[in-house]
């Protein structure tokens, strides 16, 4: 096995050991904290526990239905690398959600709701910060923003949370105003868990590669990861070569699967990240025009 197999053999059983341990989390969550105080939930868990209260069945097989419906659309509407990585998702986490309900979580945590909604905040944002760090996705209601991102250019955060808003609204019609404080902590703390799990903070990161191939990289994500680039012009100061440098900045649910696509061009390419605290212009707070054709350098 040569050093780029080997490489790609631990990048893959890193990203299913994520998956397992993100999505065991996420189930976790719901079950244990969700589920036995009623809490509101987004997504497409919370899409499950709207249709639960006009549809008997269990929320692992509302799960399973709505995340098929889903990983269908991402791979008619995005494609089949996407789909790929939401597939493992797709099936494991109505899996391990159907034996989470089968324990009687209600009596094994604490009673007092504030605690239940915070700590469960944490666990599901943690595992669903785990899975997309590793390069994963967990599928569901991630498909629709990211959908609305590659066609109409809208952001993936914005277009998230007024789905979650929606969804959680639904939920009113049969939970009441009450639910509502918990379910906007929830929504609120799940969020910033996400990003603390995914770059220890920030929603937006910078990342430089350096690498002799920096034009097949550029190309890999602008194609694959919708990012947009800019090549530095620089010189080596070890022989004075003349390269360029990439430089894209992304959101954090983007910057795995961009590590993952400069690695699989240049396994040795020098990768610099860094937080960003604030974006202006086309993309970010304009929206994103058609591209021109690049000129040949």
């Amino acid at each position: 096995m040569d050093l780029n197999d080997h490489s790609r053999a631990l990048r893959g059983a890193k990203l299913l050991f994520f998956l397992v341990l993100g999505n065991t989390m996420l189930a976790f969550g719901v079950c244990a904290f969700v589920v036995p105080n009623r809490f509101m939930l987004g997504g497409s868990t919370g899409i499950a526990l709207a249709l639960q209260n006009v549809v008997p069945l269990r929320l692992s097989v509302l799960s399973a239905m709505l995340n098929a419906g889903f990983f269908l659309l991402g791979l008619v509407m995005i494609g089949r690398e996407f789909a790929a990585t939401a597939l493992f998702s797709t099936v494991f986490f109505p899996l391990v959600l159907g034996v989470f309900e089968q324990v009687p979580w209600g009596t094994l945590f604490v009673q007092d709701r504030t605690i239940a909604a915070l700590f469960g905040s944490v666990v599901m944002g943690a595992g669903i910060g785990l899975v997309i760090r590793a390069g994963g996705s967990t599928g569901g209601m991630d498909i629709p923003p990211i959908i609305l991102q590659k066609y109409r250019g809208i952001p993936v955060g914005n277009s998230m949370f007024a789905f979650d808003a929606a969804i959680i609204a639904a939920q009113m019609c049969f939970q009441g105003v009450s639910e509502l404080v918990y379910s906007l902590t929830i929504l609120f703390v799940v969020s910033v868990a996400v990003n603390r799990t995914v770059i220890w903070g920030g929603g937006k990161v910078q990342m430089i590669v350096i690498s002799p191939k920096f034009r097949e990289i550029a190309d890999s994500l602008t194609a694959e990861c919708d990012s947009g680039v800019t090549l530095l012009h620089g010189e080596g100061g070890w022989q004075g070569e003349q390269t360029c440098a990439v430089l894209s900045v992304m959101y954090a649910k983007k910057y795995p699967r961009a590590r993952a696509a400069v690695l699989r061009v240049d396994p040795e390419a020098f990768i610099i990240t860094s937080n960003v605290t604030g974006v202006a212009g086309k993309g970010y707070t304009l929206d994103r025009q058609r591209r021109v054709p690049r000129r040949a350098l």
